[in-house]
C-alpha cells in the first residue's frame, strides 16, 4: 500500500485478495499514527497479518499457510503474537465488523 492506494496483484484467487485487503487495512490501523515510530519491521508485518488470518478464520476463508509462511518470513513468533494481542485482536474486530464485512457480503452473498 502507498499512499492510500492498494493494488492487487492479477491473477490472485478471491481468498488471497481478500486476505491482502485486510492485511493492508490493518496496516493502516495498527500502524499510521505515533505507534509506528516505536515499532520494527518484523513487528509492522506479524501484526497485520495476524489481523488478516483472525479475520480469515471468523469467516472461515482457507488460504493455506500462508499466513504462517507470511510471519515467519519477517521472523515472527508466538511469543510476538502473544506480546501484540492487545493490538491484534482488538484491531481484527474492528476491521471485520466496520469494514471486511461489508466487502466480504458483497463478493460472496454471505451474510
Amino acid at each position: 500500500m502507498a499512499g492510500g492506494k492498494i493494488t492487487l496483484l492479477v491473477g490472485e484467487s478471491p481468498a488471497e485478495d481478500f486476505a491482502t485487503l485486510v492485511h493492508e487495512l490493518a496496516h493502516e490501523m495498527l500502524h499510521r499514527h505515533e505507534r509506528r515510530t516505536h515499532t520494527t519491521k518484523r513487528l509492522r508485518e506479524t501484526e497485520p497479518e495476524a489481523v488478516s488470518f483472525v479475520v480469515r478464520s471468523a469467516i472461515g476463508l482457507e488460504t493455506g499457510s500462508a499466513a504462517r509462511d507470511y510471519i515467519q518470513l519477517f521472523e515472527g513468533d508466538a511469543k510476538l503474537l502473544t506480546e501484540s494481542l492487545e493490538h491484534i485482536q482488538p484491531t481484527a474486530i474492528r476491521s471485520f465488523c466496520r469494514r471486511c464485512r461489508p466487502l466480504w457480503i458483497r463478493w460472496t452473498g454471505y451474510q
